[in-house]
């Protein structure tokens, strides 16, 4: 889990930023920001239980969910009932907005200006923090900053990376197993998504693209073939943090231009050194990624046809990207995921390798150590 001392780190880091904005407090309720500064998890899927952190610039915090379980990082924490019996409580949004008006009529924090998270804060909740406070603040988004913070990774958010990439390096070696002629893409997914959840030691979540010969997609109720290529892009979630890694085998002998195309792709990681790097913009990455892929004469018309890669953390993608369309500067503490790829009627359909490299102040270190051997499985 998140550590207490890394949530008050966050916690700092925000009261900061506010107070540098002339924010009083800012009030976070999309799950991932209210685990990101207090390492409680709310869960987003149904019925995805509404919560909300206040955080006042002086540091003062309260966190309103249904429940505190976990010692949440907190200066004081309110709950209210989820279910009654076992059902589901209908109106959860109602209930939690009286217990926000009555928490912030007794507690009277000061908010003249306001950070909230204006992609995500329902309009009844919003309601609710008015009626508290009694008056109307003034509203100063909060997402970008809340994003810019999220780019670089603390100590405890790269331990829980790590064990999210172990968690789908287990998943690839199952569905390696799994994979033969005639084997339903739906056997392979299932023996991944078992070896997940043993190596993560509970349930997580894990899935990806899972179709074979084919660029992605989710698995089919289809027997692979021999011939073809199967990209499998794998991804795991350990605690609210993502691994999203690639790796291509073949169904049967590899052909010649098969085996050429992976070995050209996979020569690309030898580079990522070069780009990878403080202070250079992920656009650089992606434009050389093309032109490097384009060097082989099978790929010279085809060339990069998706991003180069993309930051990763709690979010699968998150800034800065490599893409020619949109990058970003790159700084020490990012977790970035380096995936060149092509595709092409003749390899039955392509080859894509993903990897996931921590910028450290030293270099780059690759979280994602396994194999990049195209195979025979037969």
């Amino acid at each position: 889990m998140l550590t207490k001392e890394g949530c008050r780190t966050r916690q700092q880091r925000l009261c900061a930023r506010l107070a540098e904005l002339d924010i009083d407090a800012a009030v976070i309720n999309h799950p991932k920001e209210i685990y990101y500064f207090t390492g409680i998890i709310i869960p987003e899927e149904f019925p995805g239980p509404p919560a909300l952190f206040w955080l006042g610039a002086d540091g003062h915090s309260l966190l309103i969910a249904h429940t505190d379980a976990g010692e949440p990082c907190a200066d004081e924490c309110f709950t209210f009932s989820f279910n009654v019996g076992g059902t589901v409580t209908p109106d959860l949004r109602e209930v939690i907005s009286g217990l926000i008006v009555d928490v912030l009529r007794d507690k009277k924090p000061t908010a003249s200006r306001l950070g909230w998270q204006s992609e995500f804060l329902p309009r009844r909740l919003g309601l609710a923090v008015e009626e508290g406070l009694g008056k109307t603040p003034i509203y100063v988004a909060v997402d970008a900053l809340l994003a810019d913070m999220q780019e670089v990774k603390d100590p405890d958010e790269i331990e829980l990376l790590r064990k999210a990439v172990q968690v789908d390096l287990a998943a690839y070696s199952a569905a390696e197993a799994a994979i033969a002629p005639g084997v339903n893409e739906l056997a392979v997914l299932a023996a991944a998504q078992r070896a997940a959840h043993l190596a993560a030691g509970e349930k997580v979540f894990h899935d990806g693209d899972y179709q074979c010969g084919e660029m992605g997609g989710f698995a089919r109720n289809r027997p692979i073939e021999a011939g073809e290529i199967y990209v499998i892009d794998a991804w795991s979630v350990y605690r609210g943090y993502w691994a999203d890694l690639c790796r291509s085998f073949a169904v049967g002998e590899p052909t010649e231009v098969q085996h050429s195309v992976f070995e050209h792709l996979k020569g690309f990681h030898d580079r990522v050194g070069d780009y990878l790097q403080p202070g250079k913009d992920g656009r650089e990455c992606a434009v050389a990624m093309d032109a490097y892929i384009r060097e082989h004469p099978k790929l010279a018309d085809v060339g990069l046809i998706h991003h180069a890669g993309h930051n990763i953390g709690l979010r699968a993608h998150q800034m800065p990207d490599l893409n020619e369309e949109r990058g970003g500067t790159l700084r020490v503490g990012n977790v970035v995921s380096v995936e060149p790829g092509a595709y092409i009627p003749e390899a039955r359909a392509g080859v894509r390798l993903e990897n996931m490299y921590l910028i450290t102040e030293d270099g780059l270190e690759n979280l994602s150590p396994y194999p990049m051997e195209l195979g025979a499985h037969c």
